[in-house]
């Protein structure tokens, strides 16, 4: 019973942070790089917070919002400016 409780607490917060995931990631410009970046870290520092709890549940919650919180920022250092590439060659 208690293992339901945990899983009927964690479901709905899980896919409260997809949804602020999947907004803060549709961003455009030096905004979204900001804000992907902010979100990232806190995500990694939840994620982290809730693996000191040993219960499985909050492990894959505190997993989960680990690799949120890698693509997030992943996504903050993406450049802003993709018309030049590495590869090209001036002369």
């Amino acid at each position: 019973m208690a293992l339901f409780i945990k899983l009927l607490f964690m479901i709905p917060l899980l896919i409260i942070c997809l949804q602020i995931y999947k907004f803060t990631s549709s961003r455009k410009g030096e905004g979204k790089q900001d804000r992907c970046q902010k979100l990232g870290i806190g995500y990694m520092v939840i994620g982290i917070i809730s693996l000191i709890e040993r219960d499985p549940v909050f492990a894959f919650f505190g997993l989960i919002l680990i690799m949120f919180g890698f693509r997030l920022m992943a996504k903050g250092l993406d450049r802003l400016d993709k018309k030049m590439f590495i590869e090209q060659y001036n002369d």
